[in-house]
């Protein structure tokens, strides 16, 4: 029982020790701000934006472009710069700012699950007589 107790102990502390810091990932994330966006921006309108993601999940995607498992020009070049905890650290700011609170209602969120196009419903009223 003392063994068992000691082990979880010892993993609770190596794994508050290696949690990821949204306030560092803020300051580092300042490559990604233009294109995936911040509290206050969205980012480019066609890219990825990355508010309120999973951080686990955005992880495992960047990593994909740090090890070049996925190639994209600009992202294989920036994530070449930040270590994997900065990385971890740029995920957890993302999934602090809880998602965009406008998105164009023309482009869905690429990535996102739970995106629902709005577009043909904006177009078809748009084509209505009356409108």
């Amino acid at each position: 029982m003392k063994i068992t107790l000691a082990v979880a102990t010892l993993a609770l502390i190596a794994s508050s020790a290696m949690a990821a810091d949204p306030v560092a990932g803020q300051q580092k994330a300042t490559a990604c701000m233009a294109c995936h966006g911040n509290a206050n921006f969205g980012g480019i309108f066609y890219t990825l934006q990355l508010a309120g993601r999973n951080a686990d999940k955005l992880m495992i995607k960047t990593m994909k472009y740090k090890t070049l498992k996925k190639l994209h020009p600009m992202m294989n070049l920036v994530t070449t710069f930040y270590s994997e905890k900065e990385l971890e650290d740029v995920s957890a700011y993302y999934q602090s700012l809880g998602k965009p609170a406008f998105t164009s209602p023309l482009f869905t969120i690429q990535g996102d699950e739970e995106a629902v196009s709005v577009a043909p419903q904006a177009m078809n009223s748009a084509a209505k007589p009356g409108n």
